[in-house]
């Protein structure tokens, strides 16, 4: 199979109609058909895994409940980046705006972030991870098992495994270690904000946004970073999904206010754990572009 940019493209759009057409119409067996079970949706504030048919089926009918609530009459949405991750997997990334019978847009821009697999001569949804908060209405829809959704917090392994990931990137940037960092990634990496997504693609791509977000925290007199995580919870044998809040400081100040994202790791062949997608409010895994600026993008690739 061609492993082109264009061909996963072309594999994402047409997963994002299907689900998009029975999504509207109602269909569920159209939906079903979609998507490969167990099914891993994540929020920033929350995870739940979809094991049974039992299970998406609430999931669907959830969705179709808050999209009657809010008088969603169309879904408009659109692939803003997708592209290989071996032959057999996919990652992409979409933009989703739901529109009135009247044309007016009910909702700010949603990014998802999906996990596509091969299965034979079929793609399948493995996974997706929404750019919405977890108390939302759209969140509860998606995360609620009958009764409203309430996050666990961090606890045992995926809590320990977590926060030393957090301190491993930390780290970097505090001491100026791009080596650190780049042994905490793994390239594609995506940022998900809710306003666009960020492809930083090769090891060029991050040094120069690491090189600039050093002398961003050089100018800002950065002297402390403290992430703690929230919650994390293990997808799989091999991924861990939290959610962490941020502190950056100079001196005893805050430099910006304190954020929440959310972070996917997952393990490699050689065990060592490396961070493949961030979401948060800011645009960057650790500063804005200016002072104060909250919704700012961060150095990469715009997609």
């Amino acid at each position: 199979m061609n492993l082109s940019p264009d061909t996963a493209h072309d594999v994402a759009a047409s997963l994002l109609a299907a689900t998009g057409d029975a999504l509207t119409t109602g269909d569920f067996e159209l939906f079903r058909r979609n998507f490969r079970l167990p099914q891993a949706i994540a929020t920033i504030g929350g995870t739940r895994t979809l094991r049974s048919d039992e299970d998406l089926r609430r999931t669907f009918d959830q969705i179709q409940a808050h999209y009657a609530e809010i008088g969603l009459h169309r879904l408009d949405r659109w692939i803003e980046v997708a592209l290989f991750d071996g032959p057999d997997e996919i990652r992409s990334c979409h933009v989703t705006h739901m529109l009135s019978k009247s044309g007016k847009l009910l909702n700010t821009p949603i990014l998802t972030m999906s996990r596509l697999l091969r299965e034979g001569e079929r793609w399948l949804i493995g996974g997706t991870q929404y750019t919405i908060s977890a108390e939302s209405a759209h969140g509860q829809a998606l995360l609620s098992g009958g009764g409203p959704y309430r996050a666990q917090g961090a606890g045992g392994a995926a809590e320990a495994i977590f926060q030393n990931h957090l301190d491993r990137v930390t780290r970097a940037y505090m001491e100026d270690r791009f080596d650190l960092l780049m042994a905490a990634v793994q390239l594609p990496l995506f940022l998900q904000a809710s306003e666009g997504a960020i492809l930083i693609s090769d090891i060029q791509q991050l040094q120069e946004d690491f090189s600039r977000s050093i002398t961003r925290l050089r100018v800002q007199s950065v002297s402390d970073i403290v992430r703690r995580v929230q919650s994390a919870e293990i997808i799989g044998e091999k991924r861990i999904h939290g959610t962490y809040r941020t502190h950056i400081l100079s001196a005893e100040q805050l430099v910006i206010p304190a954020y929440k994202s959310a972070m996917s790791i997952e393990m490699g062949t050689d065990l060592n754990w490396r961070m493949t997608s961030v979401m948060h409010p800011i645009g960057h895994m650790t500063l804005p572009d200016g002072p104060g600026d909250a919704k700012g993008y961060g150095p990469g690739e715009r997609v």
